[in-house]
C-alpha cells in the first residue's frame, strides 16, 4: 500500500466541500498531528510508518484542510479541535497559527 497516496485521498475526502460531518475534522485534526509526529492515529491508522513520501506537503494539506474546517464548524467544535490537538502536544490550545503575518507594530522603535 502506498501510504502516502491513501492519506492524500483520505485527506481530500475529508475536505468540508466533500464531507459536511463535522467529525472529519476531528479526523483532519488527527491525521495533522500524526502527520508532524504526534502519536496519532491517522483516519484509522494508529501509527505511521517513520518514511512517509511527501509527508511535508501532507501535513501542510492536511493544516489546510483542518483551517477550512475550522472556519465552517460552531465555536463548542473548534475549542473540541483545539484541544484535541493540545492534547497531541500541538499548539497551545488556543489556536492554530495565522495564515497571515500579523500588521506591523505601530509602536516606535
Amino acid at each position: 500500500m502506498d501510504v502516502a497516496a491513501w492519506l492524500s485521498e483520505q485527506i481530500e475526502e475529508h475536505a468540508p466541500d466533500r464531507d459536511d460531518d463535522p467529525q472529519s475534522a476531528h479526523r483532519i485534526a488527527e491525521a495533522y498531528a500524526a502527520l508532524a509526529g504526534a502519536r496519532a492515529p491517522a483516519f484509522g491508522m494508529q501509527e505511521l510508518p517513520a518514511e512517509i513520501a511527501n509527508r511535508d506537503q501532507l501535513r501542510a494539506r492536511a493544516l489546510e484542510v483542518m483551517k477550512a474546517w475550522l472556519a465552517k464548524v460552531d465555536p463548542s467544535e473548534k475549542d473540541a479541535i483545539r484541544a484535541l490537538l493540545h492534547g497531541y502536544g500541538i499548539g497551545s490550545g488556543r489556536g492554530l497559527p495565522p495564515t497571515t503575518p500579523p500588521p506591523p507594530s505601530s509602536e516606535p522603535e
